[in-house]
This record gives structure tokens, sequence and C-alpha cells, in this order.
């Protein structure tokens, strides 16, 4: 019994990581989308604002963000929370945008 609930259960994770693959945004996109909440995060650090005050620009922001990629937030999350339960492609992701903000460091 065991061996059949672990064998279903492989089949309906593989089953809807196959069907689902197509609602998540690709790497290369959510690397830029990442790129740019990190500026964002950044910018607002250096405002010194109270942390509400913070909370509410970052939100306005986020929003103009997910606009310019044409993405809605709801999206964002399940991508994100879909690539964090796969090590390496975050890994993957996480390089290239740190070495990007190192690059962007470097130029401003």
């Amino acid at each position: 019994m065991i061996k059949y609930l672990c064998f279903l259960t492989f089949f309906i994770i593989i089953s809807c990581s196959i069907f689902e693959n197509d609602k998540f945004i690709p790497k290369e996109k959510l690397v830029n989308i990442l790129i740019e909440m990190h500026v964002l995060e950044a910018s607002i650090d250096n405002l010194n604002l109270s942390k509400d005050s913070s909370m509410i620009f970052f939100k306005m922001r986020e929003k103009e963000i997910f606009e310019k990629f044409n993405i809605d937030e709801e999206t964002y999350r399940e991508s994100f929370s879909h690539y964090f339960f796969e090590p390496k492609e975050l890994d993957e992701i996480y390089e290239t945008v740190i070495d990007s903000l190192l690059l962007y460091q470097q130029i401003k």
C-alpha cells in the first residue's frame, strides 16, 4: 500500500509540474524582475523612511515593476515559490542576479 501511495504521489507531482510549467515566469524574465526588486529595496532603504512608509512605497513601486513585465503578483509569487523548491534553478537565477547587481554597483 505504501509503495502504491508513493508512486501515486510521485506521479501527481510530475504531472503537475509538466502541465503547470507554462504558468511560471521564465528564468531570464525572473532575473530581470528580481534585479529591479533588489534595486528598489536598496533605494528605499537609502531614503530612511519609517517601516510603514517604506512598505507602502515598496508596494506601489512593486506594482509598477509587475506592470512593466506584464505579470501579476500572484504569478510572481507562484513562480518564485516554484523556483524556491528547485534549488539548482534558484541558484542559477540568483547567481545571475548577484552578478548583475555587482556590475550595477560598480557602474553607479
